[in-house]
């Protein structure tokens, strides 16, 4: 991946999108052209890009309330062949239902203020039959849209139904297909985001529940020597007791050389702490367990992650740039307002796999969209030479590990599925990952059972059971935040 790439160059073969809005513009504004839709800044001179695409109105749809405000352009056509009609729409978008557009009178009047320009400025690539506002996601529906263009038709209007629409948007993918493996991609890099974003790396752990009587474990655990099957830094598989299912997304945070007490429990030599669930989880782990819940894992070792604040360009009625706080971590580019946001477990205002990743470099701006992002760009300011290409170089292994790691788990899932066929048993859960699944509940020995705590847990926690490890306790009570990008 070259992040300096051009827009609308080439890259293995296929066209990038674009990355300014005036060469969106013109794209759509092409009867054959490869986008049918854009959205820009409010900005008429500069017309920076905020988002485009091939999906026509229902992806148009995602991209609105990524920004505050933005202008834009769509192309929409009805029925097929010689008798296909199309038509250019004018589209000035917000999200009213978003509460983060708490807009003042002042600002209402700015906006209002500033469509003249902008819809002046968008008319110049095509003649517009219409002019649509939309105000919420819930009014960016096909017959939303096809209803507006009613209403300003003359004697054609009667051409300019649902059905007709959805006809030529059949015509429009048949003559541009999607490649399979860009359109899998796309599936994986949404469900990353809700599914493997990984916590703030300075997310303070929950409280592990007391043990009353911890120091009674020890003679329980007492071992002869220390098995050390597992060193610090080890990527490992992980068998969650409360889900049954194994997380490849472990990790050994820390091994203990003596017997001691740790978290409320007392543990023997050699036991190791490990931490999965995408960071929100770890439990301890002893020697004896190790067989039953951990395994060695093969998946691609993540790049160094990368903290620091950017300026993000928001388009509000003007197009602004704040100062953020952004974490890159694990293939995933995630921002809050500040660092304290993050570090107090806020959900983070935005959060973009990094899976199929397009950027591009000007000065010190880099702009992205992924597989994830559904035609929304971003755009940051590095402000420094130095630190933009810091932030790409990041960027662009962060993308190539998200690729390591779908071709894992697809081959992860592959061989399961050949064992559960050679087996003829049903697969077991994996962790909770975009395509993996499939790896067998682990053997449960008496050796396991035979480690159950004799002692009281204290009032409120919950109880081990007869196959649970030493400690199973919550990194980050939060979810996997996916809030609105801003």
């Amino acid at each position: 991946l070259n992040p300096r790439r051009g827009p609308g160059s080439m890259a293995n073969g296929r066209q990038l999108g674009f990355f300014s809005g005036d060469e969106a513009l013109r794209e759509v504004a092409k009867y054959d052209g490869s986008w049918n839709w854009c959205l820009v800044g409010p900005d008429p001179e500069k017309l920076p890009l905020s988002g485009g695409g091939r999906g026509c109105i229902e992806e148009m749809k995602d991209a609105i309330g990524a920004h505050p405000m933005s202008y834009g352009l769509l192309r929409i056509s009805f029925g097929t062949g010689k008798d296909q009609k199309t038509r250019f729409v004018f589209v000035h978008a917000s999200d009213a239902d978003d509460p983060s557009n708490g807009y003042s009178l002042r600002e209402r009047g700015q906006a209002i203020a500033k469509a003249p320009a902008m819809d002046s400025a968008i008319c110049k690539f095509a003649q517009v039959s219409c002019r649509v506002q939309i105000t919420t996601k819930a009014d960016c529906t096909p017959e939303f849209i096809v209803d507006r263009l009613q209403k300003v038709a003359n004697f054609d209007a009667d051409c300019f139904t649902v059905p007709a629409y959805k006809a030529a948007m059949e015509d429009f993918r048949d003559k541009n297909p999607v490649d399979e493996d860009e359109e899998q991609v796309q599936v994986v890099a949404c469900k990353m985001v809700s599914e493997r974003a990984p916590a703030h790396s300075e997310a303070p752990p929950a409280p592990e529940p007391e043990l009353r009587r911890a120091d009674s474990i020890e003679s329980a655990l007492k071992q002869r020597k220390a098995m050390k099957l597992y060193k610090k830094g080890d990527s490992v598989l992980v068998y969650s007791n409360a889900a049954h299912v194994w997380h490849d997304d472990g990790v050994i945070i820390e091994v203990i050389d003596e017997a001691c007490k740790r978290d409320g429990f007392a543990l023997p030599a050699g036991s190791m702490k490990a931490q999965y669930n995408n960071g929100r989880r770890y439990k301890w782990v002893t020697p004896v367990q190790a067989k039953d819940f951990l395994k060695k894992s093969t998946r691609p070792v993540p790049p160094p992650p990368l903290t620091g604040e950017l300026f993000k360009e928001t388009h509000n009625f003007i197009t602004e740039w704040h100062v953020r706080h952004f974490e890159l971590s694990k293939g995933f580019l995630q921002w809050w307002m500040t660092a304290d946001d993050a570090r107090n477990g806020a959900r983070p205002n935005g959060v973009v796999s990094l899976l199929g990743l397009q950027m591009r470099v000007l000065e010190t701006v880099f702009s992205l969209r992924t597989s994830s992002t559904k035609g929304v760009i971003y755009s940051f300011d590095a402000t420094t030479d130095e630190g933009v290409s810091k932030w790409t170089e990041h960027l662009s292994k962060h993308a190539a590990y998200c690729e390591e790691m779908r071709n894992h788990l697809a081959q992860q899932k592959n061989e399961t599925e050949r064992d559960v066929i050679a087996g003829g048993e049903a697969p077991r859960a994996m962790s909770a990952t975009p395509t993996a699944d499939g790896v067998p509940t682990p053997r449960r020995s008496t050796e396991v059972r035979a480690l159950k705590p004799p002692c009281d847990i204290a009032p409120g926690a919950p109880r081990l059971d007869d196959n649970a490890s030493v400690g199973d306790s919550k990194c980050d009570p939060r979810g996997a935040g996916r809030g609105a990008a801003r």
